[in-house]
């Protein structure tokens, strides 16, 4: 059926990518992610169309690092038919399927769209300064200081307090910035925001995955986790400490404390 020895075939019914006579199997969720990059209008994606189209209703209590993940074990399933280095990640956007030529698929029926799925953005191109904080991003969990850019100074205080944008999704301290993932920021503000009391695990549950959500506390125990990890070149990992039996509190910390490198 493919006479190019170049083009590429998607099987949506059988789970299968082809190419020159090679053949790469993909699971149920790798199928629901390639074919929400490869078909549609828009050429990048965003993180939330891609979670909703994925993960449907319960996108609200998935974190973008599971998306990371997904994306990350789509790249290898296509890596035999030379397709992983199509799947480009858009800084602050979302990700992009980079088309090739003489590209056909079978034609099941429409994949069905969530009734509350994001529509898919139309990007415009970024300013110099949002460029800058992408690149911030970017380096942010190698925990890289970006005093030395001229560019980064409105991104990082250089003062002794931990400074946290929402917008951005970046904690700073001392020059060093870190990129948090959407549910460690939330975690991180409902700890900081308590004070120095202790929170009881129910009450942290309720705070960041809201009143209804099905999570139990193996969840937070990851997510607490992920959270230290993420402040550790600010040397802040140590502000967030488990109580036993009870559940956890944030001791804010004042100094020069960031790593160095």
């Amino acid at each position: 059926m493919i006479r190019n020895g170049d083009s590429v075939f998607f099987d949506w019914d059988t789970d299968r990518v082809l190419r020159g006579g090679v053949e790469a199997k993909i699971t149920g969720q790798q199928k629901k992610l390639l074919r929400l990059l490869v078909e549609g209008k828009a050429a990048v994606k965003s993180r939330d169309y891609l979670l909703k189209g994925v993960w449907g209703k319960r996108a609200a209590l998935v974190d973008e690092l599971y998306l990371v993940q997904l994306v990350y074990r789509l790249r290898k399933a296509l890596s035999p038919v030379s397709l992983d280095g199509h799947i480009v990640t858009v800084p602050r956007q979302g990700y992009r399927f980079i088309p090739v030529a003489y590209t056909t698929t079978v034609s099941p029926p429409a994949m069905e769209t969530p009734e509350d799925a994001v529509p898919e953005p139309v990007f415009q191109p970024e300013s110099a300064l949002e460029q800058a904080r992408g690149l911030a991003n970017v380096l942010a969990r190698l925990g890289m200081p970006i005093s030395t850019a001229p560019v980064f100074s409105a991104l990082s205080d250089h003062d002794d307090t931990m400074h946290i944008d929402e917008a951005q999704g970046v904690v700073s301290f001392n020059g060093i910035i870190a990129k948090l993932t959407r549910f460690e920021l939330r975690l991180l503000i409902v700890l900081k925001d308590h004070g120095e009391g202790v929170m009881s695990r129910h009450q942290i549950i309720t705070s960041v995955w809201g009143p209804e959500a099905m999570v139990d506390e193996n969840c937070l125990t990851q997510l607490v986790s992920r959270l230290r990890r993420a402040l550790h070149p600010l040397g802040l990992d140590t502000c967030v400490s488990a109580v036993p039996k009870i559940g956890y509190r944030f001791r804010p910390q004042t100094g020069t404390a960031a790593r160095t490198f």
